[in-house]
């Protein structure tokens, strides 16, 4: 949760308009949905798009999540872990210095 409202704070702190926000749905969140395997399976992307894929936030989430409801332990539970780890470090990070920045100006 904090990871995600870090990322959506970057994008708040960056609008000029209302108008702004539907960037942050169409060129983050709708791709990331649908690259994750939330609705889709990985295995059927293009190599290259599923690289990609493998360094996305919400993939690394659902490879968590998905086998603990199948009782399975998931697979590199460390990696996944370490990149939202990452993510949520840098973005929240990047989401304080940009919030300061636009309450300074």
């Amino acid at each position: 949760g904090i990871m995600f409202s870090s990322i959506a704070l970057i994008f708040n702190a960056l609008a000029k308009g209302y108008d702004f926000f539907t960037y942050y749905f169409t060129l983050v969140l709708t791709p990331m949905m649908f690259l994750s395997g939330v609705f889709f399976p990985r295995e059927q992307l293009p190599p290259i798009v599923r690289a990609i894929s493998d360094w996305l936030p919400l993939t690394n989430a659902v490879e968590l999540v998905r086998p603990l409801f199948m009782d399975r332990w998931p697979d590199e539970p460390l990696r996944h872990g370490a990149v939202l780890v990452v993510t949520t470090v840098v973005s929240f990070w990047v989401a304080l210095a940009l919030t300061r920045r636009r309450f300074r100006g």
